[in-house]
């Protein structure tokens, strides 16, 4: 490979667990950049993405420290197809932009992108592989009503608004993809990204 650099890119649905592979994925000295980190950078105080915001959606979207109300902003957005479809206008350019210049600054190595929306945007052009964390949906849905202390319903929504999990495991299609299975222990995961970073360091 001429490049220095392996270009993977991490995906998975809501609350498989790509965190947890990520980080185990850093401590292994992948260098990491995580879209969800991009995401809430691109609205901060001052910014272009939040200012533009606050145009479309009024002042009820900022808490009283003038920063983003993220869980209302994510209400208004699961309501309605056409709100959703201009927050991501708005804020989609800029996190890719902020995206590939972070992946500019990366020289040499295994460089891991955590993507959530890899297969949904088609966004898989810049990368050598991927890896895919892949989760039971009925998981999922537990994993999600723990982490963000809501009901049922609204994780089943939540995990709908998604590509499947059969569309992400056809990734394969359009990169070389290794899949980690996140179903058991977190020792079992441990071992998983062990084996999976020597695989892609010995890709470099």
């Amino acid at each position: 490979m001429s490049s220095k650099v392996l270009k993977v890119a991490l995906t998975g649905g809501i609350a498989s667990g790509k965190s947890l592979v990520s980080d185990l994925l850093e401590i292994h000295g992948c260098t990491i950049i995580d879209l969800d980190v991009i995401s809430r950078e691109v609205v901060m105080p001052g910014t272009e993405g939040l200012s533009e915001l606050v145009d479309s959606f009024g002042e009820s979207i900022l808490l009283k420290d003038g920063t983003l109300d993220r869980k209302n902003l994510r209400d208004v957005l699961y309501k309605k197809g056409r709100n959703r479809a201009l927050i991501e206008q708005i804020l989609h350019p800029k996190i890719l932009e902020k995206m590939k210049s972070s992946m500019a600054d990366c020289q040499e190595g295994v460089m891991v992108v955590v993507i959530p929306l890899l297969v949904e945007k088609q966004l898989w052009e810049p990368f050598d592989r991927a890896v895919v964390v892949d989760c039971e949906s009925e998981k999922q849905i537990k994993r999600l009503m723990e982490r963000d202390r809501i009901g049922e319903e609204k994780a089943k929504t939540m995990l709908l608004a998604q590509a499947s999990r059969n569309q992400r495991l056809q990734l394969n299609d359009h990169l070389p993809t290794d899949i980690i299975e996140n179903n058991a222990k977190v020792s079992d995961l441990k071992d998983k990204v062990e084996a999976l970073k020597q695989k892609l360091f010995s890709l470099v």
